[in-house]
Formats: structure tokens, C-alpha cells, sequence
């Protein structure tokens, strides 16, 4: 348990209401992530962490007053590692949607959309009109890879909605989508390289990421595709520390480091740092 005193001086810095004290290591927060997801979180050539979340959480860990830990695991292992307790919370590229609120408490604090890496000059002709926040105005992209390899990251919500795209499209009589599911992002981004799939189906800023880093021969296709809010999550019965990690980045926005940080990594920032939206 974190001990009172520090709790109090957590109160005082950001001058709120009383919060009952989170269930953490004395001195620790420990934080989860896949490390393979280039610019959210990753390790750098010289073996430093580094991405948006190593510099969102790590902040939310000094104004809380903790010294913050990581733990670097692939995607379909960060939930059973949150629910058997091996850390606190998952700072990662992990989207909000109903099954996970069941289970856990999210902050949404960023969000962004989902694309189609492709290679150079989109050979495939994949297009669409697609528009932010109208799934079906994407449907005519999708269409495009009717019976063609795409690369993935299992377990996620990109994963679920790739599905989805190819479940419709067999049920309007087309070929499915060839979905090849990696550990990783980076294992997508890598079949893609290697030309074992026809394109890597990625979260916006993963893509260009790689793509600006690497001058690889790839293009996006589409960009856009399901406007997700991406949340920091604690377990469900630790509300106290979801409702301080709130605290935390409201007076993170409010001094301008917040901003910061979204700028920083070309991601956009939310309205309002909601405690497990609907």
C-alpha cells in the first residue's frame, strides 16, 4: 500500500478532493506495454525506452510520486498479466470497447484511427472515399483486398475490425480476407517487408511512423478507418488509482505538458480524459 503521506502530498499538488489510496508497490508504479509498437512504445538502438506512452506514463508516475517500472510484453499477454496482478497498469495501444470495460477500468486519454500500408504507388488500386467516424464509408477499400494476404496484430481492436470487414464482405457473396495475425506490430510491419502478405492493415500513426523512420517503398493506402480512443487501465477493483491517473493528466493538460506530448508523437488529443466511457 502507498503510504498516506504520500498520498496527501498527491492531494495537495493537485488540489482535489480526497482519493482512497491505490494498491501499489511503496515507491512504485509498474506499468505494462508491447514494446514492438513503434511510436506508441519501443526500445531505442541504444536499448532506451522511448514513444508516446513512455513519456505519457512515466510523467502520470512522477506526479503521482512514484518510480515507475515496465514490464515489455507482446499484446495478447498484457490483459491476463493485468488480471493475475504482475503491474498496476497498461499504458499501451490498447483500445476502449465493451468487452474490455467489463473487465477493466480504461481512461481514455488519446485516440486515432486505423490504415492500410501498402507498397509504393498502392498496386492493388485499393481507394475509397472514407471518411472519420463513417466505418461504412471505408467499405469500398476493403473490398479492394477481397481474397488478398493482410497482416495484423493479433488480439486487438484492429484485428476484430479486419475481421469484421471480411465477415460483411463474405456475407455480400466476395472472397474473404487472407488475415494473417502477428504478436506484433512490428511482426506485421516485418510480413509486409518480407512480401509475405499483400499489405499491413496498422493503427495511423504506426504506419507512418515506419514509414517516415525507414524510407521504406510503402505508401497508406487509406487512413482514418474507426476513430479509437485509446485508454490507460488499471483492474477493476483498483478505481482509486484510475481516478488519480485522471487527476494526473488533467493537471498534466492544464500546465501544457499534455499537449506536449501528443504533438510530439502525432497523435490527437481528447476532450476530456473520461473514467471508462460508453
Amino acid at each position: 500500500m502507498m503510504k498516506k503521506t504520500l498520498c496527501l502530498a498527491f492531494l495537495s499538488m493537485m488540489a482535489t478532493s480526497a482519493l482512497a489510496e491505490p494498491t501499489l508497490t511503496k515507491g512504485k508504479i509498474s506499468f505494462a506495454a508491447d514494446f514492438a509498437a513503434a511510436p506508441n512504445q519501443f526500445i531505442r538502438t541504444d536499448g532506451q525506452k522511448d514513444g508516446l506512452n513512455v513519456d505519457m506514463c512515466g510523467e502520470i508516475g512522477k506526479r503521482l510520486g512514484q518510480e515507475v517500472e515496465w514490464t515489455n510484453l507482446a499484446f495478447p499477454g498484457l490483459v491476463p498479466g493485468l488480471q493475475a496482478k504482475r503491474f498496476d497498469s497498461l499504458c499501451t495501444a490498447i483500445f476502449i470497447n465493451p468487452d474490455r470495460l467489463k473487465i477493466m477500468n480504461m481512461v481514455a486519454y488519446v485516440q486515432w484511427g486505423e490504415g492500410l500500408m501498402v507498397p509504393k504507388g498502392n498496386p492493388g488500386g485499393i481507394s475509397c472515399e472514407g471518411k472519420i467516424g463513417v466505418p461504412a464509408s471505408y467499405n469500398a477499400c476493403f473490398d479492394g483486398l477481397a481474397g488478398k494476404v493482410v497482416s495484423v496484430a493479433a488480439g486487438g481492436t484492429t484485428n476484430k475490425n479486419l475481421q469484421a470487414q471480411s465477415d460483411r464482405m463474405v456475407a455480400a457473396g466476395k472472397k474473404a480476407i487472407d488475415i494473417r495475425a502477428f504478436d506484433s506490430n512490428s511482426e506485421a510491419i516485418q510480413a509486409a517487408v518480407t512480401k509475405q502478405v499483400d499489405a499491413a492493415y496498422l493503427n495511423d500513426p504506426q504506419a507512418a511512423y515506419y514509414i517516415s523512420t525507414s524510407k521504406a517503398p510503402f505508401d497508406m493506402a487509406f487512413t482514418g478507418n474507426a476513430a479509437n480512443r485509446l485508454a490507460i487501465t488499471t483492474l477493476k477493483d483498483n478505481t482509486e488509482l484510475a481516478n488519480m491517473i485522471v487527476k494526473a493528466l488533467e493537471a498534466m493538460r492544464a500546465d501544457g505538458t499534455y499537449n506536449k506530448i501528443v504533438e510530439k508523437w502525432g497523435v490527437a488529443p481528447v476532450d476530456a480524459f473520461v473514467l471508462n466511457p460508453q
